[in-house]
């Protein structure tokens, strides 16, 4: 018996494809948003240009992570997981944003439920109360992926926002009898699996079938049997294709649910707006790697069959490379925009009782008697994990587009987020110098490269340019 395809739908109008903009009008996308206080105030004193960039744009997009509450009056409480960190904003960032000139924000990343189901719904009201328009979260699977709709004064547009990298409370669900349907974040579930070669495949399989037969249970071998793969520890592989030698690496099984709910909502985006942009929250494989999933790829193809203009991924904090196809545009990974997780208000207790902040060789444990969580969070962040300048280097691409919604050029400002003095001014972004933005997109340059794309570099400006095609 033949399994239908749940992605398969009716072929789109061509006419709802075609962006329908003005000549000249442009759209500006920024990666991660972390912050821990208002900052427009800041920027207009000493990167005003970064504001006018923003301004300037007629559409500004960009992704939300953390929880916006107000400890003083908040009665929810931290969730048992966090997407590495229990990040929160105060009520003010709200209204900052929105000065910042954000029109659009993507909500479903891996800190929607930081501060659970409550905080959750908290930041989404501050942000709806301010004037933004939202997506990727709500009261339920399906509030979460709908699109979120901006009604600009020359074009509608509309976002569509999911996460492949979440904690086991984020995903949302909708009613089914008497079960009430869950607040969350739209998820697209991912399986992944190691690719080895064919001896070593066997030698997994030999090192499974080994083991005691309660782990390893008949209805378990039965799956890998049905999949094709081998499960061990809980990791599944699978071979490579005969005559490739290649290093260990990670393939995705996208699952085919999540993908046609996704899809389905890009469609009623496209069909009810002018423009359409598709934010995928994606860390995998990893945020140590420039490298580009290849389900990621797949994704943003799918989303342009089925109307998207734009298609933009953030999660791994740092740059990763921008693919032209057609008249669309994928940007991989835009880094970070603003990254003050080393100025939070509240460092809950799971963070500071971690084991592994204090069993790093030559360190004592910090203690929340003794140590402010500004010392604890600069420590961990920037002593730890964070200590690069890849970190806190980034792009904000301006998409100007011609009368038949064509990309016209993509102009890339670069952007730099090292303290700038002070290490609690660390995550802050202004314009790179023309030097600094050189260099970041050279390598920008470099990881698009595998893609086909050019990047024009004027480097008295420190900007850069992608012709459109």
């Amino acid at each position: 018996m033949t399994t239908a395809d749940p992605t398969a739908h009716t072929p789109m109008n061509p006419q709802w494809k075609a962006a329908k903009v003005p000549a000249g009008y442009t759209v500006a996308l920024v990666g991660d948003i972390i912050m821990s206080q208002p900052i427009a105030r800041l920027l207009r004193r000493e990167s005003a240009d970064l504001l006018t960039v923003l301004h300037s744009a007629d559409l500004v997009v960009g992704n939300f992570e953390g929880s916006i509450i107000d400890h003083r009056t908040f009665d929810g409480h931290p969730a048992a997981q966090s997407g590495f960190g229990w990040l929160t904003s105060p009520p003010e960032v709200a209204d900052d944003l929105v000065e910042l000139g954000f029109d659009l924000l993507s909500r479903a990343n891996n800190h929607s439920t930081d501060w659970g189901h409550q905080g959750l719904a908290s930041t989404d009201d501050h942000l709806n109360n301010a004037g933004l328009r939202l997506a990727g979260t709500g009261r339920n699977l399906s509030a979460a992926r709908a699109p979120g709709y901006h009604d600009g004064e020359r074009a509608r547009t509309s976002l569509v926002s999911f996460t492949t990298t979440f904690e086991g409370d984020t995903p949302a669900t909708d009613a089914l009898g008497l079960g009430n349907g869950r607040p969350g974040a739209s998820t697209l579930r991912l399986t992944p699996i190691a690719k080895v070669s064919p001896t070593q495949l066997q030698a997994l399989r030999e090192i499974r079938d080994a083991q005691p037969p309660a782990s390893r249970p008949d209805v378990l071998l039965q799956i890998d049997d049905m999949l094709g793969v081998v499960t061990l520890f809980g990791q599944h592989y699978a071979a490579h294709a005969p005559g490739v030698d290649e290093p260990v690496m990670l393939d995705y099984k996208v699952d085919p649910d999540d993908l046609a709910g996704i899809l389905l909502n890009v469609r009623q985006a496209k069909q009810t707006s002018d423009f359409t942009v598709v934010a995928s929250h994606t860390h995998e494989p990893d945020n140590w790697t420039t490298t580009t999933p290849a389900f990621l790829r797949n994704l943003a193809t799918q989303s342009f069959e089925h109307g998207a203009d734009v298609f933009v991924a953030h999660g791994p904090h740092q740059l990763r490379g921008i693919e032209i196809l057609g008249s669309h545009v994928a940007f991989y990974s835009l880094g970070n925009f603003c990254f003050m997780d080393n100025a939070q208000a509240v460092v809950v207790r799971e963070e500071w009782e971690r084991r592994l902040w204090h069993l790093a060789p030559g360190r004592e444990r910090l203690h929340p008697e003794k140590t402010t969580p500004a010392e604890f969070l600069e420590w961990m962040r920037v002593a730890g994990v964070f200590g690069e300048d890849v970190w806190f280097e980034s792009v904000i691409p301006v998409i100007a587009y011609d009368a038949d919604g064509a990309i016209n050029h993509i102009t890339l400002h670069p952007v730099e987020l090292r303290a700038h003095g002070r290490d609690a001014e660390r995550g802050i972004p202004r314009l790179a110098s023309p030097e600094t933005g050189a260099d970041i997109l050279t390598r920008l340059s470099a990881l698009s490269e595998p893609y086909g794309t050019g990047i024009d570099i004027d480097h008295a400006a420190g900007t850069g340019t992608i012709k459109g095609r």
